[in-house]
């Protein structure tokens, strides 16, 4: 039983910072404490899976994990929903505006990182340069929402798609875009290890 504990809890302490972002990246209306606790039941169901022989030779651990703790999460979502009455809710542009404080923060942290006043200049002309390199409408999308302080509705009009939906989930693509660029340039000018 020791050792089955041992290898119960390197995998727990192992995956968890993995977990929690692999859920929140899928889930993000999923509160990091929620995601937490979700956590720990994927655990104790993985566990009764061995106990009652539910689990197949040559199992990928990891996968197998994460599979339960998705599923898990979803069924916590539709629990939360289902608790929260609509006008409980944030609205729209209450969410809109914690990414944006968000995403402009980590943006921040970026060009912060760097004691050396000159380096961080070059990290600024990379951003700067980086985003006129985006096709559209990424370009405008990022440049209205973030720095234009633009509704996606106001955006949904300006770039003629038909959901608010659509337009969220192609800023989204576009910010992920947009960062793996920045990412691969500051690498290139060694801003970055």
């Amino acid at each position: 039983m020791k050792k089955y504990n041992q290898i119960v809890n390197e995998w727990y302490v192992g995956l968890r910072s993995l977990f929690i972002n692999y859920i929140h990246k899928r889930l993000p209306a999923l509160r990091i404490e929620d995601i937490e606790d979700v956590y720990t039941e994927t655990f104790i169901a993985v566990r009764q899976n061995l106990l009652n022989n539910k689990v197949a030779s040559g199992t990928n651990w990891k996968a197998y994990i994460f599979q339960i703790g998705y599923n898990m999460s979803i069924n916590k979502m539709k629990q939360e929903s289902k608790l929260v009455q609509a006008s409980d809710r944030p609205s729209d542009d209450d969410v809109d505006a914690d990414e944006k404080f968000q995403t402009q923060m980590s943006l921040q942290d970026l060009i912060d990182d760097s004691d050396d006043k000159e380096q961080a200049e070059q990290r600024i002309a990379v951003l700067r340069r980086e985003m006129t390199y985006l096709p559209e409408p990424c370009e405008t999308i990022l440049k209205d929402f973030y720095f234009g302080g633009f509704s996606m509705a106001e955006i949904m009009d300006e770039i003629h798609y038909n959901s608010v939906a659509s337009v969220k989930s192609m800023k989204n693509r576009c910010m992920n875009r947009f960062k793996e660029r920045v990412r691969v340039a500051f690498k290139m000018l060694n801003l970055i290890d």
